[in-house]
């Protein structure tokens, strides 16, 4: 076999904006901040001082030290009005607060509500960015109303009449910014990796992906629409050793599907029980003859199991049927009809990914497998505990590795890469 990856048109252009997109996506959904803000329990008078906690939170396995100042900056909405208040750290400033791995430290700051403020209000500190609270203030009541020149005692209010719950005409409580607010709405899907490798030749494999929910999580939409994704999936194989290093094969995967995380009612000793049902179609945007292209929908119930110190395990069989599959009609022999997802760790820590397409053909091994096996950066000795992301192995044996290579089988391949997401 002279190459793994032979010789295409070349696409450095497309390549380039590949791997921008592969970057900047998952940077620009990932969370901002470990600092959570608690809101009062109790309605807070317009123009009254408030007490606040503030929980710093250190989720990795390395100390962490947080500069605050004695006064921070905050933004507070109401109504149509968002106003920039500050927030004072009760006992002054706290410069180089350590907070050990895996542990909290809890703040206490005072801030003082504007008189103007009414209803239901929204509160965020901007530095340390916070998470946003939502509470309720009370109109102050005056000493005194006055009458004709005379001073009269004002009315009592009756004790039992509650403060408003919605914003004034026109206004919001909403402090999302334009990167909160595509967050609402995109997420990770597959997992999103650079990985390189050798095999009768240096070469790349790589996959972006996210899904797009058109309706958020929260409002007046019926609950089954809240459960609708559209997603795609771009993996790409690259042939880093020839002339123009042009890539190999890519794979086109837009998807739409339901998907439910939890129902609710799966017994006691699953932690998880969902569903996800959707149509896919892949292609490698290619000619003849080497176009490949298949549509297909799919059924994948999805069980999960929690262990002691945050271990978990996910398994989610998939079962495809073919909808149209005319330029690739023998794939099933090395695809089969469905395949099995199986991972194995930490949110947090190591985890194993294994995924098997058994295929339907009569020879051993017409399917493949692929694992992978990652770990944090920011829990790896000599790496900053800011850092994201996850050093990672993949291992691919068996048929189709590409989708232009569906019948093929080459050596196995070992890469070591970066993965964004996982």
């Amino acid at each position: 076999m002279p190459t793994a990856f032979p010789l295409s048109a070349a696409m450095k252009p497309r390549a380039l904006l590949l791997l921008l997109g592969l970057i900047l996506l998952p940077l620009a959904l990932r969370a901002q901040s470990d600092a959570l803000l608690t809101p009062p329990a109790e309605p807070i008078a317009a123009g009254s001082q408030v007490r606040l906690k503030l929980y710093l939170n250190n989720p990795v396995a390395a100390a962490a030290t947080y500069d605050l100042p004695g006064e921070l900056r905050a933004t507070l909405a109401s109504g149509k009005d968002v106003t920039v208040v500050s927030a004072r750290v009760v006992g002054g400033e706290r410069r180089g607060l350590q907070v050990s791995p895996m542990n909290f430290a809890v703040v206490e700051i005072d801030l003082r509500v504007p008189a103007s403020a009414r209803g239901v209000v929204s509160l965020r500190l901007d530095d340390p960015r916070s998470n946003i609270v939502m509470f309720s203030v009370n109109p102050s009541a005056p000493d005194v109303a006055t009458t004709g020149g005379a001073e009269t005692p004002a009315p009592d209010q009756p004790a039992d009449v509650p403060p408003p719950t919605t914003p004034a005409a026109g206004g919001t409580l909403d402090l999302a910014n334009e990167r909160e607010e595509l967050r609402r709405y995109i997420s990770v899907y597959e997992p999103i990796y650079f990985a390189a490798g050798t095999r009768d030749g240096k070469n790349a494999k790589f996959q972006f992906s996210f899904k797009f929910r058109p309706f958020a999580a929260t409002g007046n939409v019926h609950e089954w629409w809240r459960d609708l994704y559209f997603a795609y999936t771009q993996t790409s194989l690259w042939d880093l050793d020839s002339l123009s290093k042009p890539f190999y094969d890519t794979s086109y995967k837009p998807t739409v599907f339901y998907l439910r995380d939890d129902f609710g009612w799966q017994p006691e000793w699953l932690s998880r029980l969902g569903l996800q049902m959707g149509v896919q179609h892949e292609s490698n945007g290619q000619s003849e003859p080497m176009s490949r292209s298949l549509n297909t929908v799919y059924f994948t119930p999805l069980v999960g199991w929690n262990f002691g110190r945050d271990w978990k395990v996910l398994l989610a069989p998939r079962v495809v049927g073919y909808l149209e599959k005319s330029e690739n009609s023998d794939l099933t022999r090395y695809r089969g009809y469905g395949e099995v997802l199986f991972r194995f760790g930490q949110d947090r820590g190591a985890q194993l990914s294994a995924l098997w397409r058994p295929g339907s053909g009569s020879q051993f091994g017409a399917g493949s497998l692929e694992l992978d096996l990652s770990w944090p950066l920011n829990r790896t000795p000599g790496f900053s505990p800011a850092l994201g992301g996850y050093i990672f192995v993949k291992w691919f044996t068996g048929y189709g590795e590409s989708l232009r290579s569906y019948d093929e089988r080459f050596s196995d391949q070992l890469r070591l890469g970066f993965m964004v997401a996982r």
